[in-house]
């Protein structure tokens, strides 16, 4: 019996070929350009692309003029006394009708008449405290001065208080006003004009405006 031999197997695994660097190079150049290409093509069956529309443009300021104030200017008229404290003489001012409007009123009384041959029945020394609205009725709030400093006579008590009244119930929203002295009601000033209540506009005690 012939023994076979057999010759071992070389068990061989197969190289890979190797290619170069610049081969890769090429391949990821073309891969690059067919996608240009094939994007082209493709927006061009699209047909062109929707534009926004464009914002709408502002004209030129020059064109815009010139806006309206915020709070346009309005005029009032102050009530003070003439030479003799007879009557009440009004003066015209102008206030902005912004959120402040009856503390500009106010101010302005305090600060007195621009004509020199009128005065102010309320004490110079006189502060304003503060100033409200409540309801058709307006809360003056002023210092000790306005009862203090007053002469004690009644003519100047009742110009002083009615200048008060008629200045600020020219306006449709006031209809009475309550005068306090440091936040507390009080009868009168000096004794002979009844402000424990709100008073009404007195158009008698008016003599001009000027």
């Amino acid at each position: 019996m012939d023994n076979q031999r057999s010759s071992p197997r070389k068990k061989y695994k197969e190289k890979e070929p190797s290619w170069p660097a610049w081969f890769y190079v090429l391949v990821g150049l073309a891969i690059f350009f067919a996608v240009l290409y094939f994007g082209e093509l493709i927006l061009r069956y699209r047909g062109p692309s929707e534009v926004p529309p464009s914002p709408p443009v502002s004209p030129p300021e020059e064109e815009l003029g010139e806006l309206p104030p915020l709070f346009p200017e309005e005029e009032v008229i102050i009530y003070f006394t003439n030479p003799d404290f007879t009557a009440l003489v009004g003066e015209k001012r102008k206030i902005k009708k912004d959120d402040k409007w009856m503390e500009q009123i106010l101010e302005e009384l305090l600060k007195g008449p621009r004509d020199r041959s009128l005065f102010n029945p309320i004490p110079s020394s006189t502060r304003l405290n503060a100033v409200f609205l409540e309801g058709d009725i307006v809360y003056v709030d002023l210092s000790a001065e306005m009862a203090e400093n007053q002469s004690g006579g009644t003519s100047q008590e009742l110009l002083s208080v009615y200048a008060i009244v008629d200045t600020l119930t020219a306006f449709p929203e006031v209809r009475r006003v309550k005068i306090l002295i440091d936040g507390e009601e009080v009868p009168t000033l000096c004794g002979h004009i009844d402000i424990s209540q709100p008073l009404e506009r007195d158009e008698r005690l008016i003599a001009k405006v000027q």
